[in-house]
């Protein structure tokens, strides 16, 4: 019988080529470890910006750069919602894995990744990961610029934005379906000072997207 919080043997050769792909790519392109010393990136037309081990403080800002508030000396950016309490409120349980992330192959190994399957009525219908920390900015770069190396032709459904809502935080969002990468949709999302990234099953895209709703505000 199929353990349904992990899918079928199909979606573990698919999750398993994606790490190996991804990880050769930011080998390639120089991220990943290289973050733990000192990590500089440049976009075109931009000054580099560098991220030091313990960066300051600073204001939420688009994943370019354009600082949007001006942050007041000792004053800490807002924390996001609790994933966990988020999940079940929607009405979602929830399953511990071990199952590698891509975002855990372009963070440095003290800032924890916490990954958990996506559970609706005992049947697995994604996967969260998620990660905090000042650094994330940079590691949405390095994650978006592996992913764009290796878009195959087949790729659709994709979206690489920035969203500035009123009343809630920039978010930078990328969104795909790739069966070259994994067999499940995939989609990244930045907001504050945490990034995410899921994994949606089959016609979960409208549940998914709801808890997505939920904690980017």
């Amino acid at each position: 019988m199929t353990d349904p919080s992990f899918g079928t043997i199909a979606y573990m050769t698919s999750a398993q080529k994606t790490v190996t792909t991804l990880g050769l790519l930011l080998i390639l392109l120089g991220f990943g470890a290289a973050d733990a010393v000192l990590t500089t990136y440049t976009s075109p037309g931009e000054e580099p910006v560098q991220v030091t081990p313990e960066p300051p403080v600073i204001a939420d800002d688009d994943v370019n750069g354009a600082q949007t508030e001006t942050p007041q000396v000792g004053v800490q950016t807002a924390q996001g919602p609790n994933v966990l309490e988020t999940l079940m409120t929607q009405g979602f349980t929830f399953k511990e894995t071990t199952e590698r992330t891509l975002i855990s192959l372009v963070v440095t190994n003290d800032t924890p990744v916490h990954t958990r399957v996506i559970l609706a009525n005992n049947d697995r219908i994604g996967l969260i990961a998620w990660t905090e920390s000042p650094r994330v900015k940079m590691h949405f770069l390095a994650l978006k610029e592996a992913l764009h190396s290796a878009f195959s032709p087949q790729i659709t459904d994709l979206v690489d934005e920035t969203k500035q809502l009123s009343g809630r935080p920039t978010q930078n969002l990328l969104t795909f379906r790739d069966p070259a990468i994994s067999e499940e949709r995939l989609v990244f999302v930045r907001v504050r000072d945490r990034l995410y990234e899921f994994h949606i099953a089959p016609n979960n895209d409208d549940a998914i997207f709801l808890i997505i709703e939920e904690l980017t505000r």
